[in-house]
C-alpha cells in the first residue's frame, strides 16, 4: 500500500508491505524499516542491525555472523504444546518456533531475529512462566 503522510509540515512518501504474517516492511523515502507485532498486537521496530535482506527472509537459510547469543522468551505463561524447530536449525524473523497454550488458546511464539538454534530450553507439555527462556540462538 502506497500513501503519503504529513508530519510537522513535511510530506513523506511511504509504502507498507507485509512480508510474513507477523512482519511488515515500511519504506519511507527509499529507506526500509521493519516492524513486528508484540504479544499485545502493537507494532515494534526491529533494530536496524537486525535487518535482513528481503531475499534472506523469503528464501535463504544463510545466517550472518551474529555478535552474541539471542534468546527467545515467552511473553505469557502457559504450556508448551509444540516445538516447531530443532537444535542446529536456521530460523528467520517471523518464523513460528513454539506453540504455547494459555487460557485454552493456542499462541504461536515467533522469532523476532534470525539465527541458528543453539539450545531449546523447554520440552513439550512443560509449563512456562512469562519471560522464561524458550530458545537460545547463536
Amino acid at each position: 500500500m502506497k500513501t503519503k503522510i504529513f508530519l510537522k509540515d513535511k510530506s513523506y512518501n511511504i509504502e507498507i508491505s507485509e512480508i510474513k504474517e507477523n512482519l511488515l516492511k515500511v519504506r519511507v523515502e527509499n529507506e526500509d524499516y521493519f516492524f513486528s507485532k508484540d504479544e499485545f498486537d502493537r507494532l515494534v521496530l526491529i533494530e536496524r542491525k537486525d535487518y535482513p535482506s528481503l531475499e534472506s527472509i523469503r528464501k535463504s537459510e544463510v545466517v550472518p555472523n551474529l555478535p552474541q547469543e539471542k534468546e527467545i522468551k515467552t511473553p505469557i505463561a502457559g504450556i508448551v504444546s509444540k516445538i516447531h524447530v530443532k537444535d542446529g536449525e536456521t530460523i528467520r524473523i517471523g518464523q513460528p518456533v513454539i506453540t504455547l497454550v494459555a487460557m485454552k488458546m493456542e499462541n504461536e511464539i515467533i522469532s523476532e531475529s534470525y539465527g541458528r538454534v543453539k539450545e531449546i530450553e523447554v520440552k513439550e507439555k512443560q509449563f512456562v512462566n512469562s519471560g522464561e527462556k524458550l530458545i537460545i540462538l547463536e
